[in-house]
């Protein structure tokens, strides 16, 4: 977060003032993602019902089963869920790959010096230091290392799920495959769901993150959580404004000059 000295007045006026950060088909997928990650880990972990490896009560674990008429209607659920999310994720991946996923990626999603030292000096300042952070993109550095781990995990959980669903086509000699598919699902699972808490807990409970949580609603975040959170990407907005503004006035005097022309050859 900036440091800078803001007037109230000032504040006020940012406050009030909206710009726009994701667009309906951004929201639509975070929601749907959310959506499917929930249903999946309610259903995963139901799952886990070794001794060993479960994490949840027994309790839990009997009542899933009830509810989707055993473990077998668990397991087929969980698949059933699971190939839906990773075919509209895949689809969506592919569609916009040139248009989309490849330009945002280079745009926003590169660490750059400045996020490097965000990240040595963000844990200081979670342990109470006070520090100066550099300013931040559209997106800071801690978002753009947990986007690298949900894209990891995403990679992961989407082929080891596959080769654990359509087990039975590898012959007794590759079993070993599905084998070490397990806990690689797992692993990966758990490493975007520890990620995943941290993101829930600072988007919904952080008053300072307020405004990030409810433009994943409207698409919209005010003038002064970006210009206090996200100083470049705020100062590129403020150019594209400006820029905006200048091309507009210059078409409203080229309109001019042209009524004047005409009256003067009337």
């Amino acid at each position: 977060m900036s440091t800078e000295v803001l007037s109230l007045a000032e504040r006020k006026r940012l406050r009030a003032k909206k710009i726009k950060k994701h667009g309906l088909a951004n929201i639509v997928t975070h929601w749907f993602n959310a959506f499917s990650w929930f249903l999946l880990l309610l259903t995963g972990l139901g799952i886990l019902g070794n001794p060993n490896l479960k994490i949840m009560p027994q309790g839990y674990i009997d009542f899933m089963k009830n509810l989707f008429g055993g473990i077998g209607g668990l397991v087929e659920t969980h698949k059933v869920f699971g190939m839906i999310w990773l075919f509209v994720i895949t689809y969506n991946v592919l569609l916009g790959m040139r248009k989309y996923f490849v330009p945002f990626a280079r745009k926003r999603m590169l660490l750059t010096p400045d996020d490097i030292q965000w990240l040595k000096l963000k844990g200081m300042q979670l342990i109470g230091r006070k520090v100066t952070l550099p300013p931040q993109d559209a997106y800071n550095a801690g978002q753009k290392a947990y986007g690298y781990v949900v894209i990891l995990g995403t990679v992961l959980i989407g082929t080891t799920g596959l080769i654990m669903t359509f087990s039975q086509i590898f012959p007794l000699e590759m079993r070993w495959i599905v084998q070490f598919a397990r806990p690689i699902h797992f692993g990966a699972v758990g490493m975007v769901v520890a990620g995943l808490v941290v993101h829930v807990y600072m988007a919904a409970f952080f008053p300072e993150e307020k405004s990030a949580f409810f433009s994943m609603f409207d698409g919209n975040v005010d003038a002064l959580y970006a210009r206090l959170h996200h100083k470049k990407w705020y100062e590129e907005k403020l150019a594209e404004e400006r820029e905006y503004e200048m091309r507009v006035r210059l078409e409203e005097l080229e309109a001019k000059e042209e009524e004047l022309a005409e009256a003067k050859t009337a």
